[in-house]
């Protein structure tokens, strides 16, 4: 996940049930999003969450890597 994910949700967030427009920002567009998320919160907010995005994506890394490598001398006579 990267800067485009949190410019996503918060598009998505907007308008949706539950939420007033005097709790958020509104947005006009992608680029106003972008504009808008740095002034108020810094570049920091763009990576809000990729931390534990990692900490998820790492053991599927390590058994695909695995995986691929374990097919790979298991056929290596075969191709």
């Amino acid at each position: 996940s990267g800067y485009w994910d949190t410019v996503r949700r918060l598009l998505q967030l907007q308008g949706s049930h539950g939420m007033s427009t005097r709790d958020m920002d509104v947005y006009s567009g992608y680029w106003d999003c972008v504009r808008k998320t740095y002034a108020k919160h810094g570049v920091g907010r763009f990576y809000h969450g990729v931390g534990i995005n990692l900490v998820r994506m790492a053991p599927n890394t390590a058994v695909q890597f695995g995986s691929y490598e374990l097919l790979k001398r298991m056929t290596e006579g075969y191709i």
